[in-house]
Formats: structure tokens, sequence, C-alpha cells
């Protein structure tokens, strides 16, 4: 498990979906969430990830995308 800060806005778009292990209840002194989940999810995020964007833009990005579809 890896620990990454995501956005309030990223963790409100993929927390029904995504399999997370644990999160701390508050939010970061950047206003963000700390979440744990499996490497493989992590890479894959980082992967996709376009130039400029950070993991929580890219979470976004994607959600944004399937609902679209």
């Amino acid at each position: 498990m890896i620990r990454i800060a995501i956005t309030a806005a990223a963790f409100d778009a993929i927390s029904a979906t995504l399999p997370f292990l644990g999160y701390e209840p508050e939010l970061d002194e950047n206003g963000q969430r700390l979440i744990w989940i499996a490497a493989p999810v992590v890479d894959r995020l980082r992967a996709l990830r376009v130039r400029g964007e950070d993991i929580s833009d890219t979470i976004l990005r994607l959600v944004e995308m399937e609902s679209r579809l």
C-alpha cells in the first residue's frame, strides 16, 4: 500500500468506486486527503497523467471521461 495525498474533490469523485484500505478522516494542512491505495493503482494513475497534471487532476479527468460514457 502506498499513501498519497489527493484533493478533497478527487477523493469525493472516487470514494465510492476505488477500493481504499484506508484514509485520514481530516484534510491535511494543504487541504488534501491522505489515502492508502495499492501500488499498481498509483502506478496506473501516474502512467495516465498528462503534462501539467497531478494525480488529483488525473482522477478528476478520468471520472469526467467515464461519466460521458
